[in-house]
């Protein structure tokens, strides 16, 4: 799947905890989505900028932020798309 075109992963944070044997799981329940400055394509498997969608690596596109703002869409927009 990609979004509008582009690479994404999806960033959500939980915590697994374990007190006297009892387990217990919380999970934050907003999230965000990392996305890629470039189209997706096969054919230039070497461009990072396509194919990983870290900061450390966005940031020196110069594509960085022209689509979501920092490459980041929140849960909300990425519903919207998906609408």
């Amino acid at each position: 799947m990609l979004v509008h075109g582009r690479k994404f992963d999806i960033r959500a944070y939980a915590m697994l905890t374990s007190v006297n044997g009892t387990l217990k799981g919380y999970m934050y329940r907003d999230c965000y989505f990392r996305t890629s400055s470039k189209q997706f394509d096969l054919s230039n498997l070497a461009s990072r900028f396509i194919h990983l969608t870290n900061d450390a690596v966005q940031v020196n596109s110069e594509d960085y932020g022209k689509f979501e703002n920092g490459n980041k869409m929140s849960i909300n927009d990425f519903q919207r798309y998906l609408d």
